[in-house]
């Protein structure tokens, strides 16, 4: 069940809550907040790709692709226990309930980006909706556990809560550009992933093909490649990757407050390679 951990990652939300944690007063509670969300999100890329029917991650087979859907599913509930045992261990109750309410949230936006499926015509702010739940919420509940476990007052925390979300919203926006510019190699899927999976993101939506796509209908692999050139062709990608450093923007401005010094530094820092990122 290791695997999916020693193939890597950003380990941006634990990051979140370390460096949230050294604007206060940092404690060994704060490791067990930072194991708790990684633990959260490796959950969700293991049942993610259960949903997708992916077979890589990071370049490497995925647990379903290995273990089969039942049980990488079981991997997925262990690592969700797994998650909920750490945050208990901060003995904050706080955090066990805002680790909880992001999974719901992820759990919601999981349930909506599968009712849009096959809808390639949705409307951007319904888009927003659905990655501020899935990708933006857990970010935001990372960084404000880190301050609230350091003991940093409600607006110190709120400013960070926001700071999360703006950073998960353009985190997530340059993660769906990647799709339509970056190769295999460099982002470990193939690319047009998503929209071969049906979903339909910010280049797509800012920069439609002139034929429009067949709705409730999957595309085939020929027809992906082919829309992903006229969508690049059309600037979508350089327009959303726009969208994402002004939601990088917004995050570095929440940090405005906050106590100067190398943690709110490397903050900021983390706001700008979100978007500049090439995987």
């Amino acid at each position: 069940m290791g695997a999916l951990f020693a193939a890597g990652g950003k380990r941006i939300r634990p990051a979140l809550v370390l460096l949230a944690g050294h604007l206060g007063h940092f404690q060994e509670a704060h490791l067990n907040a930072a194991m708790a969300v990684e633990l959260v999100h490796a959950a969700t890329l293991v049942h993610d790709d259960v949903i997708d029917h992916s077979p890589l991650r990071r370049g490497l087979p995925t647990v379903a692709a290995t273990l089969g859907d039942a049980p990488a599913i079981v991997v997925g509930d262990y690592y969700f226990a797994k998650a909920y045992e750490q945050a208990a261990l901060t003995e904050e109750p706080a955090v066990v309930a805002t680790v909880a309410r992001s999974v719901m949230e992820i759990c919601r936006a999981e349930l909506a980006q599968h009712e849009a499926r096959y809808r390639y015509r949705t409307p951007v702010e319904e888009y927003v909706a659905r990655i501020r739940g899935k990708t933006a919420t857990l970010l935001a509940a990372s960084a404000w556990s880190g301050g609230r476990l350091a003991g940093l007052d409600k607006p110190a925390q709120a400013a960070l809560h926001e700071y999360g979300t703006e950073l998960g919203l353009a985190f997530q926006i340059a993660d769906d550009v990647l799709d339509y510019t970056a190769d295999q190699a460099e982002v470990g899927k193939p690319v047009g992933h998503d929209l071969l999976e049906g979903h339909a993101t910010l280049p797509l939506l800012l920069a439609p093909p002139k034929q429009p796509l067949p709705e409730g209908m999957p595309l085939s692999a020929e027809q992906v490649a082919q829309i992903v050139a006229e969508v690049c062709a059309s600037g979508g990608p350089e327009r959303a990757l726009a969208e994402a450093a002004r939601h990088a923007d917004a995050a570095r401005g929440h940090l405005a407050g906050l106590p100067a010094g190398p943690p709110r530094d490397s903050l900021l820092n983390l706001a700008s390679y979100v978007v500049e990122r090439r995987r």
